[in-house]
């Protein structure tokens, strides 16, 4: 790890005029002024441009204990860092560069507060250093942006969600008093800069939401601690009365970062890995069974299987059928969704389904079963189903319905991906918060839901392809994304597109869902149709297969959040692209010099002459020659797509 130092600068030195601090990015873009007076405040400038005032930074222990009020002169310390991190599950890249200035302020109450600087952006975290156990009433965040920039903003009605709202565009100024929305949340300033904040390293703690004031300001709010909880069904678990404090935890530890992307475009935002590189590095010793890949998946197409000599369901028939379906092309996984076992219990499996022999078979074909749980079912059954499960030998279990984030259910997802990571198995969190660190942490947790996502077309008519050219550019951008794509009937009408839940479609045409492989980041990437829907569809397949689930390299091609994005992403030596467009079409003329030197061969999905009218049609093409000086022109239609495989020409 190659040390550099970089400029910090402290002025008026005496404690009644407090100190100020000034931190840099490594490229001197990003410059951060910490002020240390009565309180702990900073500001934010881009390129100049001042464009965020923090709200005073402190936290409560017990119900007097302010630490960050009246507190002067701290002893400082500043490091820098430049080196690079390899994830042992990368999403977006195989290697990533980490480079940035921190300055560390330790106040004599105990408190500590670290800012770090990136060249993508910067955040900042609490420590604490008590011999003895705190009982946190609050922590104080809060800033206000300057002048009105546009935002997405995710609004939220209570702590009790799902995390799937819309990102419907509008500005702070017309975000109401009291609004409050689930992280991240995107903010764009008229000509620039965009700025998207969310949190990372939440461990213990719970998650944090913020709240609008009205006048272009934000601040913090968190769940407290559950004091009763009721339950319904046998998944939903909400909170009654809560305690008057949002954690109780240990007093000598670090809290969430609180992390700032900040660039000057969409390409900026994918040139970030804040989320990942503030979080905790694994301490697991071995990760080499870590499987990233595909999943056939039974729920979204409600079993069905269509001209089978067998009735399909919930059966052991029908699941060696999907098994077949995933070795036959290249696909890793199947999840045994809802309807395994007898909701309530674990231990019983319905009598319809053989899972001793599922399971031999499946091992057989080389692919892995991956089993639905309720998380209440879970906690109550613990060490019983992880026994079972390891003694089946289950490649990975899919959580769900959690839709809370306090701090016993932060806790019990880092207690599921830790006893799940001693048993060697996979982690999909369904019912989900948005990703914040954990991946980093326990490898094996591969992706997260906390995303309106294909599912919604089973029960809704709401989900949209400027949703999907969206969410690239807010809720993916915190971590992996469990959208579920997939579909092989695709509306490229939204007024003809009707919700059915057990024969849903997709809205978009048919190369847009192809796309979403490659502009989706999720290391474990479902294909949600039904097997019997995608073995007609041999030249879809094609491209299905081959499509991996995990990236060395990302490069954005061309992008404008809500309107179209057009990404590259390498895996080995194979590229692969994926173009997506809201409800206004886009032609746009793609770069090849990502390829680099020699002549390439590409295979081409792109929307069909008769798309308007049929979702479905599209065209398959092959480019024997291809080559980095060449300029490729894309068209998309409206709610369209555009896929490629580009691979070294063979002669």
């Amino acid at each position: 790890m190659r040390i550099a130092l970089f400029l910090l600068m402290m002025v008026s030195g005496q404690m009644v005029f407090g100190q100020e601090f000034l931190l840099l990015s490594p490229d001197n873009n990003l410059k951060v002024e910490v002020v240390v007076s009565a309180n702990t405040v900073y500001r934010v400038y881009y390129k100049n441009r001042l464009i965020l005032h923090g709200k005073p930074i402190s936290m409560t222990i017990g119900k007097k204990n302010r630490l960050g009020y009246k507190e002067y002169a701290p002893e400082s310390s500043t490091r820098s860092v430049n080196t690079t991190q390899n994830p042992v599950v990368p999403y977006r890249q195989s290697e990533i560069t980490e480079n940035f200035n921190e300055l560390s302020l330790e106040f004599k109450s105990g408190l500590g507060i670290d800012f770090r600087c990136y060249d993508q952006g910067f955040g900042y975290r609490i420590r604490t250093s008590f011999d003895r156990d705190v009982t946190i009433k609050e922590e104080t965040m809060g800033f206000e942006l300057t002048t009105n920039p546009a935002v997405w903003f995710p609004k939220e009605t209570s702590f009790y969600s799902h995390n799937e709202r819309f990102y419907n565009p509008t500005t702070s100024l017309e975000l109401k008093n009291g609004n409050m929305g689930s992280l991240p949340i995107l903010w764009k300033w008229e000509n620039g800069p965009f700025l998207l904040y969310t949190e990372t390293d939440l461990r213990d703690y719970p998650g944090m939401y913020l709240k609008t004031d009205g006048i272009g300001g934000y601040e913090a709010v968190h769940p407290q601690v559950p004091a009763t909880t009721a339950k319904f069904f046998d998944r939903f678990e909400m909170v009654g009365f809560t305690k008057p404090y949002i954690a109780k935890t240990k007093g000598s530890r670090s809290y969430p970062w609180r992390v700032f992307t900040i660039g000057s475009s969409e390409a900026d935002l994918f040139a970030s890995h804040l989320p990942w590189l503030m979080a905790q590095e694994t301490s697991l010793d071995q990760t080499e069974w870590i499987k990233p890949g595909k999943v056939a998946w039974d729920w979204w197409n409600a079993l069905q299987l269509e001209g089978v000599d067998f009735k399909p369901g919930l059966n052991t028939q029908t699941y060696k059928y999907y098994i077949d379906f995933a070795a036959a092309n290249g696909i890793e996984y199947i999840i045994m969704d809802e309807g395994w076992y007898k909701l309530g219990d674990l231990t019983k499996v319905k009598d319809e389904i053989d899972m001793p022999e599922l399971l031999r078979y499946a091992k057989e074909k080389n692919v892995g079963i991956v089993l639905w749980v309720v998380w209440h079912t879970l906690r109550k059954q613990f060490v019983e189903a992880f026994n079972q499960f390891s003694d089946w030998g289950i490649a990975g279990i899919k959580m769900d319905f959690m839709m809370r984030r306090d701090q016993n259910m932060v806790a019990f997802y880092e207690k599921v991906a830790k006893e799940a990571a001693d048993r060697m198995m996979v982690v999909d969190f369904h019912g989900s918060h948005c990703p914040k660190g954990l991946q980093r942490t326990y490898p094996n947790v591969l992706t997260y839901e906390g995303v309106r996502g294909l599912e919604w077309n089973k029960w809704s008519s709401a989900l949209s392809v400027d949703h999907d050219v969206t969410i690239p550019f807010t809720r993916m951008l915190a971590g992996p994304m469990d959208y579920t794509p997939g579909a092989m009937e695709n509306i490229s009408n939204p007024k003809k597109h009707r919700a059915n839940y057990k024969h849903p479609k997709s809205e978009g045409t048919r190369c847009h869902e192809l796309a979403k492989y490659v502009v989706f980041e999720s290391p474990l990437q479902m294909l949600a149709d039904e097997p019997t829907a995608y073995q007609p569809e041999k030249e879809c397949m094609q491209f299905l297969s081959a499509v991996p689930s995990v990236w060395d390299e990302t490069i954005v091609l061309s992008a404008k959040a809500g309107e179209h994005i057009l990404l590259a992403r390498r895996n080995g030596q194979t590229w692969y692209v994926g173009g997506m467009t809201g409800s206004v079409g886009q032609t746009i003329s793609m770069d090849l010099s990502f390829l680099g030197n020699g002549v390439f061969e590409m295979d081409v999905w792109r929307d069909g002459e008769n798309t308007r009218t049929d979702g479905t049609n599209f065209e398959y093409l092959n480019e024997p020659a291809i080559n980095a000086n060449m300029k490729y022109v894309i068209s998309m239609a409206e709610g369209g797509g555009w896929a490629a495989i580009i691979k070294k020409a063979s002669n």
